[in-house]
């Protein structure tokens, strides 16, 4: 966190002695300063905190934004210019698996990219993902993909799942070209169904393939909230790239 980043909006009552921290924290600005919206979220309303209302505003370190509450939820004001509001980057090296920060997925924004570059992977392996809810991946057994592919040649190279445990999204070998780019519709309310679409660029043994990525987490029967998402690798194979989150801006 900064200098200027607080846990907490302080309410004070009569008599209280108050200490140089309290008051510097105060006047270094006016608005209060946040690492990211988990901070923001457990200042407000405690013991002795500020309660939560309608023009209280916000600075998220995060994402580089201010926020406004509107008496229901958090907006963005700014900075702006553009559809899309950078939200996080994750670089790996050598995992099996990656993950996007907790809350990345939240009420603030409704719909979200996520961009996955690979440059270096072990051996070669399936690249999975499934939905991710308070760091725990959601291994039900409800994931549907209707994917559409072409290898160089123009043969065919789909993929098809049926209530599997994740999303197949492609096979990579150690040329470690893989690029991929999903939106992801609705996934923090927990009532929605759950759907990405996106799309491929990838060489594996059987050459350059460029797939139309579409998948449904079908969760009416288990109803659940994913503020998350994880690629994975086979277990055999380790990989090395960045993931970068963004949220598409509502007007």
């Amino acid at each position: 966190m900064g200098v200027n980043a607080q846990t907490t909006v302080p309410t004070f009552v009569a008599n209280q002695v108050l200490t140089a921290d309290q008051q510097n924290q105060s006047a270094r600005t006016g608005v209060p300063v946040f690492a990211t919206t988990v901070e923001r979220d457990a200042a407000f309303g405690g013991a002795g905190e500020k309660t939560l209302a309608e023009g209280q505003l916000c600075y998220l370190e995060s994402t580089n934004v201010v926020q406004y509450y509107d008496g229901a939820a958090w907006a963005t004001v700014g900075p702006s210019g553009s559809g899309l509001t950078f939200l996080s980057t994750t670089s790996f090296a050598t995992a099996t698996s990656v993950s996007l920060p907790t809350n990345t997925f939240t009420s603030t924004y409704t719909n979200y990219r996520v961009l996955l570059t690979l440059t270096a992977v072990t051996t070669a392996g399936n690249i999975t993902g499934r939905f991710r809810t308070a760091g725990t991946d959601n291994t039900t057994s409800r994931y549907f993909q209707m994917s559409v592919g072409l290898l160089q040649n123009g043969t065919a190279n789909n993929q098809a799942d049926s209530g599997t445990t994740s999303f197949t999204l492609g096979t990579n070998n150690t040329d470690s070209i893989y690029s991929i780019v999903l939106d992801f519709f609705q996934p923090a309310p927990s009532s929605i169904r759950k759907t990405i679409s996106g799309s491929l660029v990838m060489l594996n043994v059987a050459g350059a393939i460029g797939r139309a990525i579409n998948g449904l987490h079908d969760n009416s029967g288990t109803p659940f909230v994913a503020d998350s998402f994880s690629f994975i690798s086979s277990a055999a194979s380790s990989m090395t790239g960045t993931v970068q989150a963004y949220g598409y801006s509502l007007s």
